[in-house]
């Protein structure tokens, strides 16, 4: 779906009410793909960072008309140094909670994993990680990612990757195994 060049698309939004956490950014359309990061930086509608410029393109290059970002921590921190030590485990059930709740409203069975090796840079983001994908794998998802994993297993991050980046099946109960160890 290419929009009239002076029509904005439809945005997706749900954030915390002090804007300390964003729980979902993306632009509606037909044939929609979920992308999930590890933690979301400062973009809004309107106003894509680089990271979710990235996310569009590739996933329009793979054509998909809409695209919806979620992560696997929702706490705002353009460098993923800045997330509490701490997680909180509220925000950690709301998050997931509000993802399983989006993927099924919008009608979303894609998901690409996009966040790399910096999954391992909080202990908490991997237990994280296995909950979602717990609480997701009833719905029967096509799991995806860019290129190959890295060279640690995981998905990479889409920062840099060219634009006519292919995404490739992902065999994500099996990952998930392996992020349990």
């Amino acid at each position: 779906m290419n929009l009239p060049e002076n029509q904005e698309p439809e945005w997706i939004y749900k954030i915390s009410g002090d804007d300390s956490a964003r729980f979902v950014l993306g632009e509606k359309g037909n044939n929609m793909i979920a992308c999930i990061g590890l933690n979301p930086g400062q973009a809004r509608p309107g106003d894509l960072e680089g990271t979710l410029s990235f996310v569009k393109r590739i996933a329009n290059f793979n054509g998909y008309d809409g695209w919806v970002m979620y992560n696997v921590y929702p706490q705002r921190a353009t460098n993923p140094k800045n997330i509490h030590h701490q997680f909180d485990k509220d925000l950690i059930k709301e998050n997931i909670n509000i993802i399983r709740s989006s993927l099924l409203d919008l009608k979303i069975n894609t998901i690409w994993l996009a966040y790399g090796d910096l999954i391992e840079s909080r202990r908490l983001f991997k237990p994280s990680m296995i909950e979602l994908y717990e609480v997701l794998k009833d719905l029967e998802l096509e799991w995806k990612i860019i290129s190959t994993p890295t060279k640690k297993g995981h998905p990479r991050h889409p920062l840099y990757k060219p634009t006519k980046s292919l995404l490739y099946h992902f065999e994500m109960e099996e990952y998930a195994r392996k992020l349990l160890l």
